[in-house]
């Protein structure tokens, strides 16, 4: 997938994620910060909330250079370091001026 943001406007990237599965979403490799930096991120549970229902990891950066570059992310249990990651999903970036 691929985002087009403009220098100093932010973006959102939504992945499906539970945590009751122990699983969370990491950045897999480190940010190009010339071109991208991390707001923060939070966890939107599904409607109606039920136990062990599922939701969404919604991550918001904002474009700080022109330039393109990728955001790597990794599907894991924190704890089980040498396992592989469930899942992996990476996002290529285009950030204009």
């Amino acid at each position: 997938m691929t985002i087009d943001a403009l220098v100093g406007q932010e973006f959102k990237i939504v992945m499906q994620a539970n945590p009751t599965t122990g699983y969370q979403w990491q950045i897999a490799q480190p940010l190009d910060d010339t071109r991208v930096k991390l707001l923060g991120s939070a966890y939107r549970y599904d409607e109606p909330t039920l136990a062990g229902s599922g939701g969404a990891e919604v991550w918001t950066f904002r474009g700080v250079g022109e330039g393109r570059t990728s955001i790597s992310f990794k599907y894991v249990r924190p704890w089980e370091t040498n396992a592989a990651p469930a899942r992996s999903e990476t996002y290529s970036v285009n950030v204009h001026p």
